[in-house]
């Protein structure tokens, strides 16, 4: 009798110690994210990004706007561009202004072989951006975005332009110098470009990329300091052959002359 009563208590214990550790909360997945996933890309609206700050993608405050948005860029991912395109046109229409909507829509149509269609996408991304960097002037990458845009626009000087001022904003983001000295290389433009590719490379001596385009770059100003010398031979010979020629017609035209008159005898004095 007396180990039945023992094993019975033993029961309720155990019992009781499980139903105590039911109540505890388990840590919910959302938490977990929080604190190990970060993301690398965070999406920033026009009221997160203010003049005061940096960083942060041109976007809006336009719910609807945000979630398509949203919804586009995750597609993209995972190359189902079609359905990306269609979900940043949402985008697009909820908010006309949506400069990152259009800089990717321009993308997903790239990747889809539409070259006209992306080109549109392109002008109104750039258009876009113009606009937005008006209110946020320190958003480097909206202005580095917009020279992305006015490059694949093939418009290398105002790509020049937004990208100098995303440099200005971020001096140590290897890839805004980087795109910078392509740009500058594009307007033939070799020495800045050579000082744009090398900071690109000394901030990340792994891009192999600025490696090859510093030699494409060299290669390019070397052509240019040949051309410029075969210019100024040829205006120095023009010169001097305008010269000669000008001589030799001054000598011609005093050969052709007719000889000077001479002055007529005195009349005989009158008888």
């Amino acid at each position: 009798m007396n180990k039945i009563l023992v094993m019975l208590a033993l029961i309720s214990l155990g019992l009781a110690q499980a139903g105590c550790s039911s109540k505890k909360p388990a840590p919910t997945e959302n938490t977990a994210v929080v604190t190990v996933v970060e993301s690398p890309e965070a999406e920033a609206t026009p009221e997160e990004v203010s003049d005061d700050e940096e960083g942060g993608e041109a976007g809006t405050s336009n719910s609807e706007a945000l979630a398509a948005f949203e919804r586009g860029k995750d597609l993209s991912l995972r190359d189902q561009d079609q359905e990306a395109v269609e979900a940043f046109q949402q985008a697009v229409k909820a908010d006309p202004d949506y400069a990152e909507a259009y800089f990717r829509m321009a993308y997903s149509y790239t990747a889809l072989a539409k070259k006209d269609e992306a080109t549109e996408a392109f002008e109104k991304a750039a258009k876009a951006y113009e606009k937005y960097v008006r209110k946020h002037s320190k958003d480097a990458r909206a202005h580095f975005n917009m020279g992305l845009a006015y490059g694949k626009l093939l418009k290398p000087a105002e790509a020049v332009k937004a990208f100098r001022q995303a440099v200005k904003l971020e001096p140590e983001n290897g890839e805004f110098h980087y795109e910078l000295g392509l740009s500058l290389s594009k307007l033939a433009e070799y020495d800045q470009a050579l000082i744009a590719l090398q900071k690109s490379m000394d901030l990340d001596p792994d891009n192999f990329r600025a490696g090859e385009a510093i030699e494409k770059a060299k290669l390019g100003k070397q052509r240019k300091d040949a051309f410029m010398k075969q210019q100024e031979a040829l205006l120095k010979k023009k010169g001097a052959g305008s010269q000669k020629n000008s001589s030799n017609s001054n000598n011609s035209n005093n050969k052709n002359a007719a000889p000077a008159s001479t002055p007529a005898p005195p009349p005989p004095p009158a008888l």
